[in-house]
């Protein structure tokens, strides 16, 4: 697992490097690490990463400019933002951020997020499309959005779209209703991807939108507020 650790005090590097040398003790993983101590550094660096540890807070350039850099080069590398201020993580939305950290760091916070990863990265994460001359494997964490097109749907990934000839109704089936919400007859949005949204539409990270319908407002917020708690605030704090 290629890291790269982002952070201006390198008190912190150390620190982090131990718990993630526990980690992969633990997990027998081999772990490459790569420290910056500046966002223009990494921002300049051709290497990538499977992490990125950024802090949010840095001189000359703060953590989420060096995340908005990076994100256009690269969409897929995870980054978890480690920070004094627990109020950032509506800000990392815009950027993908894939979980944050309170410094000081908590090991067992750590660990929990390092396994959501794996998780995430692991093949039962992903789907099998049919398309029409062959099939392609999507990791359901590349999934932005999905909008109904007659009998078929498009799947919008950071990649781009796929055409999946079946209905709306049966891509739902195939994804876990904790990371996916039915918003609109012609919509089904990926929570982890959106950055904000109004009481008609959602905004997402690849800056697209999708309908909100009148009768899916409430029960959106509420399914978008536990998504928050569940993957961000009780992972991250």
């Amino acid at each position: 697992m290629k890291i790269a650790i982002c952070d201006d005090q390198m008190i912190i590097h150390t620190e982090l490097k131990k718990h993630l040398e526990n980690y992969a003790k633990k997990r027998n993983l081999i772990m490459i690490y790569n420290d910056y101590t500046n966002g223009l550094d990494l921002i300049g660096s051709q290497n990538e990463y499977d992490i990125i540890f950024m802090d949010h807070q840095m001189a000359e350039i703060s953590g989420l400019e060096t995340a908005r850099q990076i994100r256009k080069k690269n969409i897929k590398t995870a980054i978890i933002f480690l920070t004094s201020f627990p109020d950032i993580v509506f800000d990392t939305f815009e950027v993908n951020a894939y979980r944050f950290l309170v410094k000081p760091i908590d090991e067992k916070k750590l660990e929990s997020a390092l396994d959501s990863f794996l998780a995430d990265n692991d093949e039962s994460n992903f789907i099998l499309i049919k398309t029409d001359d062959s099939s392609k494997k999507i990791n359901i964490n590349d999934i932005i959005y999905i909008e109904a097109s007659d009998k078929y749907c498009h799947i919008r990934t950071n990649e781009g779209t796929v055409l999946f000839k079946k209905t709306l109704s049966e891509i739902e089936k195939m994804l876990p209703e904790d990371k996916f919400f039915r918003c609109h007859r012609t919509y089904l949005a990926g929570l982890r991807h959106i950055v904000s949204h109004t009481s008609t539409d959602i905004l997402f990270d690849n800056k697209e939108r999708a309908l909100i319908s009148r009768i899916k407002l409430t029960p959106f917020k509420k399914a978008f507020t536990d998504y928050i708690k569940r993957y961000n605030l009780r992972k991250g704090l």
